[in-house]
Formats: structure tokens, C-alpha cells, sequence
């Protein structure tokens, strides 16, 4: 059985605590710093020279990450290590106009082979393009707007929870959709595969906590049809059925 040192459980045990209170709203801009450059700190001190030098010349990503600037929404959700591995790009709602340079850098520079636009659960950015948003600054409702724009025509009554979610899955067909008229020829001749999946942090799925469901490849919303896409075909069975709805 696995030992839990005293430091780790402090750890948690202090996250707790910090979740509870607030988190980083109770905490100052000096220990906000504090605890980004000792983390560094770390992490140089537990790396070798070498370990940089697959990189140090040229980026080499298997993913275009086009996610929302969400906090509880990080890439060791998706791999381990991240680092050349990667291309992401964040703002608010995963939106693919929003950033479209940075999109096009990842597809037509560094030519990765999967486009993942990853919603998220619980997205604040889809719950306030669902209100109103007019009080919010210039620069978030003119991101804001976008997402206004796609979730418009959704459902006003029922169930607010329910509503949200399928808000966050029409959202993430919707950025798929502009990715398709920008790189359809890449898609077209199998260079790329434009993957629209939702990460799931509160298990609305019942899929399990943090799970990411994918909800579209290439514009295909069936989830029987996305499972028996070709980019699945290296999956098993098992995880076909829990990566999709």
C-alpha cells in the first residue's frame, strides 16, 4: 500500500483550505510570485541540460490545443508532459476567431495532426453569453459577443444545468465548424482531424471526474459514427465507449 508523506497530505490539506476561502483571492501578489519561482526552482534543479535539447531548436506538438482560459482546465488533463508536445492556445469560451493566428501557426507551421477545441463543464464564459453581459469591460464582451452569437438560438426555459451543458457542446460544434471552413482541404486530404470534446470536471457525463468526452470529429456529432471514425481506430472498445457520449 502506498505511504502519504506528511508534506503531501499538508499539501492537500492546505488546498482544501485555500478552495474553501477563496483561494488565490486571499492571497498576495508577493506569495502568488513565491510559489510560481519555487516551483521553477524545482523543476530546474529536477532537469538535466539534455532534457531541453530535443527542443531547443524547434517545437515539435502532436496537438493544436484550442481550450478556455479556465484555471481548472489544464493540459495534464491530457498528457503527462505537455511540454513540445502541445500547441495552446487559450481565451475565453475555446473560441477559434478569437485566436485565429495563433490556430492557423499551430496547423499550417507546425502541421499537427489533430485540432482539439476543448470546452469545458461549468464554462463561465458560456454562462454569461447566455445573460446578460452588458456590464462586463469592453474587451470581455467584445470576446463575449462571439459566443452570443452561436448560443442565441438555444433554449431559454428548462432546466438551467441542463441547458448550460448542451450551451457548452453547441459552442464546441460551433468552433469545429469554423475550423472546417478554414483547413477543410487539410481534412480533406486526411492531413488533419478537427476533434470537438468536452472536459468534464463535475461528471455530468458519468463518465468519471476529469473526463474528456469527445462530442464531434470533423463536423460528425453521432457518437456511434465518431467511434467508428479512423482517428479512433487505436483505441479499445473500452475507451471508445468512455471517450465518447
Amino acid at each position: 500500500m502506498r505511504t502519504v508523506s506528511l508534506g503531501v497530505l499538508l499539501t492537500f490539506l492546505l488546498a482544501g483550505l485555500a478552495l474553501a476561502s477563496g483561494g488565490s483571492a486571499k492571497m498576495s501578489p508577493q506569495e502568488a510570485l513565491k510559489e510560481v519561482i519555487q516551483h521553477n526552482d524545482r523543476f530546474v534543479r529536477e532537469h538535466k541540460a539534455e532534457d531541453f535539447s530535443a527542443y531547443q531548436t524547434a517545437q515539435h506538438p502532436i496537438l493544436t490545443l484550442v481550450t478556455c482560459s479556465d484555471a481548472r482546465v489544464q493540459t495534464e488533463a491530457l498528457l503527462p508532459e505537455a511540454i513540445d508536445r502541445v500547441f495552446a492556445i487559450r481565451n475565453i469560451g475555446n473560441q477559434v476567431g478569437n485566436s485565429q493566428g495563433s490556430v492557423d501557426y499551430g496547423i499550417l507551421h507546425l502541421h499537427t495532426p489533430i485540432l482539439l477545441i476543448l470546452g469545458h463543464t461549468h464554462c463561465g464564459a458560456v454562462k454569461a453569453a447566455m445573460g446578460d453581459y452588458s456590464g462586463e469591460t469592453p474587451g470581455i464582451i467584445a470576446e463575449l459577443d462571439h459566443l452570443h452569437l452561436p448560443l442565441s438560438r438555444g433554449p431559454k426555459e428548462g432546466d438551467f444545468e441542463k441547458r448550460w451543458l448542451q450551451n457548452v457542446e453547441e459552442n464546441v460544434h460551433y468552433q469545429v465548424k469554423q475550423a472546417l471552413r478554414a483547413y477543410k482541404e487539410k481534412v480533406a486530404h486526411g492531413e488533419l482531424v478537427i476533434v470537438g470534446a468536452v472536459y468534464d470536471f463535475i461528471n455530468a457525463y458519468g463518465k468519471g471526474f476529469g473526463r474528456v468526452v469527445i462530442i464531434d470529429v470533423n463536423g460528425e456529432k453521432d457518437s456511434a459514427k465518431i467511434r467508428a471514425h479512423q482517428v479512433m481506430s487505436l483505441l479499445s472498445e473500452n475507451l471508445k465507449a468512455v471517450c465518447t457520449k
